[in-house]
């Protein structure tokens, strides 16, 4: 695994501004995301042991759930397949994101970012090869 992603990093995807949905909202959204992804990041490099990486993770998880729900409802406009294979792969990121935050309760600092490089890129792998291509699909068939 290659070291620690940086702040800078996180969700390359949508700091590229080749890379849109076609879809507005969604790409507000994104890019909110990744400003919140990026704040955990650094969040947990510099982890004081006071605790708000926790809290950090907590307001993250919630955010994501809300974020996740809106890109269903979204997709579902569209089929129901689409929709499911969004659902299905958001519950995997949403798994991956709960493991960082155990890593973090348990103050495990090193296992906590091993997870957080892997979510960041599960993330991003998401972001790049199921969202853009939907949404752009979306785009089409509404247009």
């Amino acid at each position: 695994m290659k070291p620690f992603i940086g702040s800078e990093d996180a969700m390359s995807t949508w700091t590229n501004p080749g890379w849109n949905s076609q879809n507005p909202e969604i790409d507000a959204e994104h890019k909110k995301l990744n400003q919140m992804v990026s704040s955990l990041a650094a969040v947990v490099r510099n982890d004081s042991g006071l605790g708000l990486s926790t809290e950090a993770i907590d307001i993250l998880i919630e955010r994501m759930k809300l974020h996740f729900a809106l890109e269903e409802r979204n997709a579902a406009r569209i089929d129901s397949e689409s929709r499911d294979i969004l659902h299905e792969d958001h519950t995997l990121l949403l798994a991956r994101l709960d493991r960082v935050r155990q890593a973090m309760t348990l103050r495990d600092h090193k296992e906590a970012t091993s997870r957080l490089q892997a979510f960041i890129a599960a993330l991003d792998k998401h972001d790049a090869e199921i969202d853009i291509p939907l949404f752009r699909m979306m785009a089409i068939s509404s247009a």
